[in-house]
């Protein structure tokens, strides 16, 4: 084949002689800025692989923040009720004390709150 195209060549003369060597410099130049090409995707390909588990690990990251964050919240929640059912014990209490003083000093003047 290589000998078909070499006398097609002489038999072209000089243009075909500068055809042909146009054509061995345009495949050589796409060949070397093609390997260039295929390095810069396939670094390209490693970055974007490496972005993404810099995201997954984000990801499981914010996960286990708002985990967290809700579990506290809600050990805030059961405080506030604890500390709510408390001040209610609180109030009967004193309320009970305020009628117990009226019932033992009836004449004694209790200043409202």
């Amino acid at each position: 084949m290589e000998e078909a195209l070499m006398r097609a060549l002489v038999n072209a003369g000089v243009g075909g002689l500068i055809a042909g060597l146009i054509i061995f410099l345009i495949y050589r130049l796409t060949l070397s800025v093609g390997s260039k090409m295929v390095r810069a995707f396939e670094s390209q390909a490693e970055a974007i692989t490496r972005q993404a588990g810099s995201m997954e690990g984000l990801t499981k990251s914010i996960r286990d923040f708002v985990g967290r964050d809700s579990s506290e919240h809600r050990e805030m929640l059961v405080l506030l009720r604890f500390i709510a059912q408390e001040q209610q014990k609180f109030e009967e209490v004193r309320l009970e004390h305020r009628e117990r003083k009226e019932q033992a000093h009836p004449y004694c003047p209790v200043k409202p709150a």
